[in-house]
């Protein structure tokens, strides 16, 4: 601890240590809001589908990782050790920015939805090790560089702090410079991991926007002109994605609609920046459904009959349950598309016997039957 001030060795110890702690703690709160903060802030405002559990999940593993990292590297007084330090917080950081927009978005969906608990809703896409091994690397040298001036500023709080006049008054809030240092390696971390993944989202909240207010909009917009029912809130849904240029993705628009027990949606594709097209899904997941259950009424076996027949990928497992629940059945159904968190739908079948078939679909190019369940 160099150049101490009039502080006894105890007391300046001491201090060290909690001001490390702090600087820790800001830099982990910096990472945190430039990584995932802006992010859930521009998918809150595009209508996406759960845009805060990156950041609510994220932020206090990374007030965790700062704390015991600062608390660290306060143990000793070299410099070199705080640059080590750094540079292994910035990697574990790294690694928690990775995988988070899918883990995170998992655990959140979990949660809301139970029928889809232990559903690998949001998968890691190929590029996703890529892209995680890079932030790791960026992350770690931002890190030593953050221990690194993270210790000149710790030690410049310890000198004001010893002094007599008024300056030890404002010696704590020189450790609110430790805050910006982590702002820096969460942006590289929200540019190569969340940017790509949220581009489809703000494209289509864009045209669809511009739809419910009658204009002409962006370009490929003039496909959800007749898709919107007037006036109408929306939540968009992540259901396909893919992160390498040009970072294509299908999103489905789901519009609220009062009174109306299953919601309009389009489903669109974005390449880019731009909007390639969006065309109606639910009259076409009625119509899945309403094979599936005719399916189930006939109890055949063989090929599914249209409109399944080369549109959606039913197993045969599937095809033979179906089949066992014939004698639950009954003539008179109505339809309903339940929910859906990301690119899986859930549909069912409500007979006037008061049984009920449930579907579960998921993907767009091809959709896939995953299960069916039955029962009161």
């Amino acid at each position: 601890m160099s150049a101490l001030t009039s502080l006894d060795e105890r007391t300046a110890r001491r201090r060290f240590r909690w001001a490390g702690l702090g600087c820790g703690l800001l830099c982990g709160l910096g990472y945190a809001l430039a990584t995932w903060g802006y992010d859930a802030w521009v998918l809150a405002r595009s209508g996406a589908d759960l845009p805060w559990p990156k950041l609510e999940i994220g932020l206090p593993i990374l007030l965790l990782l700062g704390t015991l990292s600062g608390a660290l590297a306060a143990r000793s007084a070299r410099a070199g050790a705080w640059v080590g330090v750094g540079l292994a917080g910035g990697a574990l950081a790294g690694l928690v920015a990775g995988p988070m927009p899918f883990a995170g978005s998992n655990l959140a969906t979990w949660i809301a939805e139970p029928r889809l608990r232990g559903v690998n809703v949001y998968p890691l896409d190929p590029s996703g090790a890529a892209r995680t091994l890079f932030v790791v690397i960026a992350t770690a040298c931002m890190g030593a560089v953050v221990g690194l001036v993270g210790h000149v500023v710790v030690e410049r709080v310890l000198r004001l702090a010893g002094q007599p006049d008024r300056s030890s008054r404002w010696a704590w809030a020189v450790l609110l410079l430790c805050l910006p240092l982590g702002l820096l390696p969460g942006l590289i971390g929200d540019q190569v991991i969340n940017r790509p993944l949220r581009l489809g989202p703000q494209v289509v909240a864009a045209a669809v926007s511009a739809a419910l207010r009658g204009d002409s909009g962006p370009a490929g917009a003039s496909s959800l002109q007749g898709l919107a029912p007037g006036p109408a809130g929306y939540t968009l849904y992540l259901v396909d994605y893919d992160r390498e240029p040009p970072a294509q993705a299908t999103i489905d628009v789901a519009f609220d609609q009062a009174g109306a027990r299953t919601a309009s949606v389009a489903r669109c594709q974005t390449s880019g920046n731009e909007l390639a097209g969006c065309a109606s899904i639910s009259p076409q997941f009625e119509a899945w459904m309403g094979a599936l259950v005719q399916r189930a009424r006939q109890g055949e076996q063989g090929t599914a009959p249209d409109p399944l027949t080369g549109q959606v990928l039913v197993g045969e497992n599937t095809l033979e349950w179906l089949a066992s629940q014939r004698e639950y059945l009954s003539d008179i159904y109505t339809l309903s598309r339940d929910a859906q968190r990301g690119g899986w739908v859930i549909a069912s079948a409500r007979f006037d016997t008061g049984y009920v078939l449930t579907c579960y679909f998921h993907g767009s190019a091809p959709v896939a039957v995953d299960h069916c369940t039955g029962g009161e």
